[in-house]
């Protein structure tokens, strides 16, 4: 709940506006080997190491006599907020709005998708207000 109300608020929500707000954690851990065909790689030892692309995203790696073996640890947290809005409905300067008397407002609903890991892209996410 402490970690919401953070992102409410970098997101610059307010409370009074928010209608519904969910979070859910993601995780993937993939270990895979391949056996080479009698090539010989490393001589007489194993070459271990890791490529980190940021602190959610870590690749290891060992790369043995005749065999390669990967393992990718990937981490995320979506925080998914859905808010109403008010707007007028011809966006006009306060000016011609004052001198056309024009003050109408339209309410609607927006939502906001926020991960954690930078490399997460965000295709398509389908908001439907029954």
């Amino acid at each position: 709940m402490v970690e919401l109300d953070r992102v409410r608020d970098e997101l610059k929500i307010s409370k009074k506006a928010l209608q519904f707000a969910a979070t859910g954690s993601q995780s993937i851990t993939v270990s895979e080997g391949k056996k080479t065909d009698n090539k010989i790689i490393v001589v007489d030892s194993i070459y271990n190491d890791s490529i980190q692309y940021n602190d959610l995203t870590k690749v290891y790696y060992t790369i043995g006599t005749d065999t390669v073996n990967i393992a990718l640890d990937i981490k995320n947290t979506a925080y998914f907020y859905v808010y109403n809005y008010k707007r007028y409905k011809h966006q006009k300067n306060f000016f011609k709005r004052l001198f056309t008397w024009d003050w109408k407002k339209i309410k609607g609903l927006e939502y906001e998708l926020v991960n954690t890991n930078e490399l997460f892209d965000v295709q398509d996410v389908r908001v439907v207000e029954i």
